[in-house]
């Protein structure tokens, strides 16, 4: 899947370690908040956010994963310092296990609708607190999650909070 997704373009070469849980980088010590923001939207979206959390909160670090080669060019022109960008690890066990492994985030946020249950519930596993934050579903993915409450509910239930967009959502 990686090695097509390079052919289209769709990955960048130097970094495909990232996809599979390694990191050249090491963890920054203290406080670590992993925030997942899947594409260029969400990215943009959290970029607040991030200033926010570091001018109340100085001691912290943050990661941002997010899995397209946009969002990781834009993350990587306006994050400030102690931000790092690291792809997100495919939804394989091995790698997720290798991301949490070598990052050990405090906590996570999650600016994403779309869950992979590997990078949902083996943080759960591990007790690292997780929220989502600006949740949304239109009304055809809740048409659709309804027909699945035995694969739903375990992921949803692994967040700590949901703060949804909207009273609809």
């Amino acid at each position: 899947l990686l090695a097509r997704r390079t052919r289209q373009g769709k990955e960048d070469p130097s970094r495909q370690e990232e996809r599979q849980g390694r990191s050249s980088l090491c963890r920054p010590s203290g406080f670590l908040i992993w925030i997942h923001a899947a594409s260029v939207g969400e990215s943009l979206s959290i970029l607040p956010l991030i200033s926010r959390l570091m001018d109340d909160h100085g001691a912290i670090n943050i990661l941002v994963t997010s899995g397209t080669r946009t969002s990781a060019t834009l993350l990587g022109e306006r994050l400030p310092a102690r931000a790092t960008h690291q792809y997100v690890p495919v939804d394989h066990p091995a790698s997720v296990r290798r991301f949490l492994d070598h990052w050990q985030p405090d906590m996570a946020l999650w600016v994403e609708s779309e869950f992979w249950p590997n990078l949902v519930l083996q943080p759960a596993a591990r007790k690292i607190p997780m929220s989502l934050i600006n949740a949304r579903m239109s009304a055809r993915s809740a048409r659709r999650w309804r027909r699945l409450p035995n694969l739903v509910a375990p992921l949803l239930n692994a967040f700590d909070i949901i703060l949804a967009q909207s009273s609809s959502d």
